[in-house]
């Protein structure tokens, strides 16, 4: 039987790849999960491993070659052609191309990123929406066990949050089929082909091992023959609004917009980049009708964006029209005056249950088992510092004005990083972790900051590298992006690892005080607190006088275990210096 394996999307973002090296040659045999190919994206190189034991029969790209997922990468014989004994295609592990086989060049998910911490292996390039493309029997069917694939290093199991379609459902390749959460993200696992979804064999809330099959996949007779690009629309599972009136408008392609700087791989599938897909399913768009702006007419998210926005807009539904005023009628009795609806109105038991239970799982859940275990290992000991910002609120306001001319939003956050890489590396003994294989206390010369953020979802934690060598309209554009994307759940999970300090800042809620538990395994973590008016004095040649200051806590938890008090205390004084004159932040 002759498999004909494709590139598979080996990350939100990434649309092609570049064939760098084959480890194979033609005639060769080959094991399951050896690797065949090295491909390069702009995020990493990875090897390609086999799906199954096999012969290579034919190589379909050559070495430079930039080829664009889906395309079929090479073709394996197996059975009486093959290897002896090779497993039949429905058993065919899906390709696992941010499993541990990636090779070790760190991925760049930002500007000027010198990649993961230098005495830790590097981070593996994981996809924030893995779509490894199983290897299919050419021209024929069957049916696909598909497994749970290695989504990325460190990670050995998924929890089933969601599923998106149902048993007997007919779904196209690559779309989305199940939502699986990591300690790392939760990720959309989409079809490795077009079919039917014979059986879901896993629940949702159930934690299931990598290599577990999620479902069977029907491709045998395939699917019945869809309109061009019927799988970008959402899933059937998803009813569309009801519309009042019909949308005349959007009945065809706009005239700019069909054809033109679109490109499809061959399939009549128009070739886009995951994140445009989802918002494309999300908006309502038809992709083929969007004109891409990426490399060879690549559709991408800014693209779909763009376009829904331009689309004419819906019409909304019709209303009764209200009846006429009366009391401007001549000779009309004047209608009676409307009481006040009550300012809050009074909660009764027959407003509904009392009560709402939701079950204990998913990023809930590992936020609970990832504080409970900072706080019962690390030995916490916190320090708090009070600090006169009222020459920073000035400089933020410049700062602000700004960056709004450069269209980046200018929070204070950007100068707390930038102070706390400066004060860390002045006491780099809080700028590090502790490695409990080898039992070492790991300190790393960059400063990589974990910014906690709040999201729908729980509190996440992404990671802004190399902060000591950036500038503060570099940090604020920087912060911005991620956290956009992490609010709306785009962050990957490459950009979740490698924090060496973790800055947790509730200020913008309220809070003048907390004692911030640390995000284990780091040694420390810095709590940002509201800034609010109080008088101050202030000393002058003439003398102390008492005027409005703008004052703000700092508080830093340390693992006691790692790390002494007295280098909280330090750390402290420094950013105190640094932030109440915040002109040192250029120096």
């Amino acid at each position: 039987m002759a498999l004909e394996f494709k590139l598979p999307d080996i990350g939100e973002g990434i649309a092609e790849g570049e064939i760098v090296k084959w480890l194979v040659k033609v005639g060769d045999q080959v094991s399951e999960h050896q690797p065949v190919v090295e491909v390069m994206t702009d995020k990493a190189t990875v090897e390609i491993p086999a799906p199954q034991a096999g012969r290579i029969a034919e190589l379909r790209a050559k070495e430079g070659e930039v080829v664009p997922v889906g395309q079929v990468l090479f073709v394996l014989e197996t059975g009486s052609n093959g290897k002896p004994n090779a497993q039949p295609a429905s058993s065919a592990r899906a390709p696992e191309p941010a499993a541990a086989n990636a090779k070790a060049s760190p991925p760049a998910p930002l500007p000027s990123s010198q990649g993961a911490r230098p005495t830790q292996a590097p981070a593996q390039p994981a996809a924030s929406k893995p779509e490894p493309s199983a290897a299919l029997p050419r021209g024929g069917g069957g049916t696909l066990a598909f497994k749970l694939p290695d989504i990325g290093e460190g990670i050995a199991e998924g929890e089933i949050v969601k599923w998106l379609v149902k048993e007997g459902d007919t779904v196209a390749e690559h779309q989305p089929v199940v939502e699986v959460m990591t300690d790392k993200a939760t990720v959309e696992i989409p079809a490795p082909a077009a079919g039917t979804i014979a059986s879901i064999k896993v629940k949702p809330g159930q934690v299931v091992p990598i290599g577990t099959v999620l479902f069977d996949l029907a491709t045998s007779g395939g699917a019945p023959a869809a309109a061009p690009a019927a799988h970008e629309q959402a899933p059937a599972r998803t009813a569309e609004p009801a519309r009042a009136a019909p949308e005349p408008a959007r009945a065809a392609p706009a005239p700019a917009a069909a054809g033109q700087g679109r490109a499809s791989d061959g399939n009549e599938r128009v070739r886009a980049v995951p994140s445009a897909r989802r918002v494309a399913r999300d908006l309502g768009v038809d992709l083929t009708r969007v004109p891409g702006s990426g490399r060879d007419g690549i559709v991408r998210r800014a693209d779909v964006e763009a376009f829904a926005a331009s689309a004419p807009a819906a019409e909304p539904p019709a209303r009764t029209a209200p009846p006429p005023r009366t009391a401007d009628a001549p000779g009309a009795a004047p209608a009676p005056a409307r009481p006040a609806a009550p300012a809050f109105a009074p909660v009764t038991a027959e407003a509904g249950p009392r009560e709402t239970r939701t079950p204990f799982r998913g990023v809930r859940r590992k936020i609970a088992e990832a504080m409970t275990r900072s706080k019962t290992t690390a030995a916490h000991f916190t320090v708090v510092e009070e600090l006169d910002v009222t020459e920073l609120v000035k400089l933020r306001e410049t700062a602000k004005k700004i960056g709004e001319e450069q269209g980046i939003k200018v929070t204070y956050m950007p100068f707390l990083m930038k102070a706390t890489a400066l004060a860390l590396a002045r006491h780099p003994m809080l700028n590090g972790m502790l490695d409990e294989k080898t039992q070492e206390l790991v300190h790393f010369k960059n400063v990589n900051l974990g910014i906690a953020t709040d999201t729908p979802n729980g509190l996440i934690v992404p990671v802004i590298r190399d902060v000591q060598s950036k500038g503060i309209l570099q940090l604020a554009a920087e912060l911005g992006d991620l956290a956009e994307r992490t609010r709306a759940g785009k962050v990957r999970p490459d950009e979740l690892q490698g924090g060496t300090f973790t800055i947790t800042n509730a200020g913008n809620i309220g809070g003048i005080l907390a004692t911030p538990i640390i995000n284990f395994p780091e040694i420390a973590i810095l709590g940002v607190h509201r800034i609010q008016k109080k008088p101050g004095v202030v000393e002058t040649p003439e003398g102390d006088r008492i005027e409005v200051r703008q004052y703000m806590n700092l508080s830093t938890s340390v693992d006691h275990r790692l790390a002494d008090g007295a280098d909280a205390a330090r750390f402290l004084v420094t950013m105190k210096r640094l932030l109440e004159n915040p002109g040192l932040l250029a120096l």
